[in-house]
């Protein structure tokens, strides 16, 4: 078999931090709460009340045979209530921690824990628990559809004079099973046409789960026009191999499928091939591999050293490939690509991304996980995806198209 499927080990280590953070935020929460006067019987049976329901929405989801649009409407219902888990379990630490931390027993023994002062620490520990269902709200209802564009300039010291200033939009990750209507997306294709670019590529999961999830944005992406092409590759979530229970035959027909929808919308497929584009009688090579993973959770389809033979030699060439560890640890010092196009990461959704500061919890499991970076001679720029998976929220971290200039450095150099 190529590649290595679904691995249950990192659902199972997602789900037992997540378990881990709700243990400490019950206990500390009924702890400090308790001792602010701010705990009510409620609050012990609300989180686990949620969890059973969002547990059984994830089963039922993945094991009952359901329509795709059946799918859908579970998949969100049941990301929805993890947002109100998520929120609850949040709130109780930070009420908890604000309780523990403002009832300790003061240095002046003399000093009294007057009704006035806990009526005081009782409003500020409300405001406390407010703000994670607050900003969770706030993602869920404006930051999924807080779609943003960024502009960025890279000049590459291979790229033929005669490509200077060639503009790509790039975007990632649509994941289309994640909206119950393919409209909430038509102020970016809007954009994107505004733009007039000269090339656009996709780099990986159309959708969640099913081809048919596509189905709804093919006229949209049609639409879309660029002289130089529409190019895109297969992402992790592409191959049908997370249909649970499904037989390989299965398998094989989703991803015919979802091809076949691709192919409707314009785009061509770079699946471990290399294509050649001539401009004023210089090249620019596009390389596109399928799905490869440095993680052993996700799958290993692209082959570089296929799609590597076909690219002239002394060619600048732009590689299409979904996972950004795939540049970490096969491209870099390895391959004489320019510039690598990625996505899979989304930044996690939830981040901070303030003038030259920025913070996501994706940098714990990236060393690459949104915007440009340069090794060398080699650059790669990691889209933070347009749609989102499982988390139906983003915050901090917007949903994303990209354009792309590139620059010749045999220009701009003299």
């Amino acid at each position: 078999m190529e590649g290595l499927i679904f691995c249950y080990t990192d659902l199972y280590m997602r789900w037992g931090f997540l378990i881990a953070v709700w243990l400490i935020a019950e206990i500390g929460g009924y702890y400090g709460l308790k001792r602010l006067g701010l705990w009510k019987p409620w609050m012990g049976w609300i989180s686990p009340t949620m969890l059973g329901l969002m547990l059984s929405l994830f089963t039922f989801g993945r094991w009952v045979s359901l329509s795709v649009e059946a799918y859908k409407q579970i998949q969100l219902l049941g990301g929805g209530v993890f947002l109100i888990w998520l929120a609850t379990i949040l709130s109780k630490l930070l009420g908890g921690i604000w309780g523990i931390l403002s009832t300790l027993k003061p240095k002046d023994p003399q000093e009294t824990f007057s009704e006035g002062r806990r009526a005081t620490l009782q409003v500020i520990g409300g405001v406390f628990m407010s703000l994670p269902a607050i900003a969770l709200g706030y993602g869920y209802w404006i930051g999924r559809y807080r779609f943003r564009l960024h502009e960025v300039e890279v000049d590459l010291s291979d790229l033929p004079p005669a490509w200077d200033g060639v503009t790509i939009l790039h975007f990632s990750d649509l994941h289309s099973g994640s909206f119950l209507s393919s409209k909430v997306l038509s102020p970016v294709w809007e954009h994107i046409e505004a733009l007039e670019p000269d090339m656009i590529v996709f780099t990986g999961d159309w959708v969640n789960t099913f081809a048919e999830e596509l189905r709804p944005f093919v006229s949209d992406l049609a639409r879309l026009q660029a002289p130089l092409g529409k190019w895109a590759v297969m992402g992790n979530h592409d191959y049908g191999d997370y249909i649970a229970g499904a037989s390989q035959q299965r398998r094989q027909r989703e991803r015919v499928y979802l091809q076949e929808l691709v192919r409707r919308t314009g785009f061509t497929i770079l699946d471990n091939t290399a294509i050649t584009l001539e401009r004023a009688g210089q090249t620019l090579a596009i390389v596109g591999v399928g799905n490869w993973s440095h993680w052993r959770r996700f799958q290993r389809y692209g082959n570089l050293a296929q799609a590597w033979a076909q690219v002239p030699k002394d060619t600048c060439a732009i590689l299409l490939s979904h996972d950004p560890t795939h540049w970490e640890y096969e491209v870099q010092g390895r391959y004489p690509i320019a510039l690598t196009l990625s996505g899979h990461t989304h930044g996690l959704q939830v981040g901070v991304e303030w003038m030259s500061y920025r913070f996501s919890p994706a940098q714990w499991l990236y060393t690459y996980w949104a915007g440009l970076y340069q090794m060398g001679q080699q650059y790669l720029y990691v889209n933070r995806g347009l749609g989102y998976i499982g988390f139906p929220a983003r915050l901090g971290i917007w949903p994303e198209i990209t354009l792309l200039r590139l620059r010749s450095k045999q220009i701009h150099s003299k």
